[in-house]
């Protein structure tokens, strides 16, 4: 029930802050851990933690205009796969941050980051790839951002490394380390 409170919320919150014009941004929200996010072991359910990642992911559905654009022409962008690494355990009243970010796209596919930190040390990394659907057949992603207004950026992983999923793991959480463990800005 509680996340379903933070999404109307974020939709109220979405609304009135700044239009997101370029998909490399990164989305940062902070939350902390309830009772109702935890497990049997008295730490965050594993669960939750793609159910935060999601909040903030709408949030930039939102902002950047896709909803509306997606509404008007009956286009879906549903996750069709998430790869997830837990490096720590959230406890219970907890704070933590949860940033989105668009790390790879190419003519069908988006790929976003998505990581869980805590006083600037890693927690949880989520990669999740979505794609452009209309009337149950994918549609280019072109076409999209094109109506929307919005160019694609340039991005930081290359299309060997995307398809080659483990080394994007170790890529990915390597990156991540470094960026959120203060080894790199």
């Amino acid at each position: 029930m509680h996340l379903f409170v933070y999404k109307c919320w974020l939709l109220l919150r979405s609304i009135f802050r700044p239009r997101i014009t370029d998909f490399s941004a990164v989305v940062k929200h902070t939350y902390w851990v309830t009772p109702f996010d935890l497990d049997e072991y008295i730490h965050m359910n594993n669960a939750r933690y793609l159910n935060y990642m999601e909040l903030g992911r709408f949030d930039l559905v939102i902002r950047s205009g896709f909803f509306r654009y997606a509404l008007r022409h009956n286009i879906m962008a549903p996750v069709v796969n998430t790869t997830i690494i837990y490096r720590r355990s959230l406890q219970c009243f907890q704070t933590f941050s949860v940033q989105n970010q668009l790390v790879y796209w190419d003519e069908h596919k988006l790929v976003v980051e998505s990581v869980i930190t805590r006083k600037g040390k890693l927690y949880c990394i989520a990669l999740k790839e979505l794609r452009m659907v209309q009337k149950g057949k994918a549609i280019p992603l072109d076409t999209v951002m094109l109506g929307m207004g919005i160019p694609l950026p340039e991005l930081p992983f290359s299309r060997e490394l995307i398809h080659d999923k483990q080394a994007l793991i170790k890529q990915l959480l390597r990156h991540a380390e470094q960026k959120f463990e203060g080894k790199i800005d």
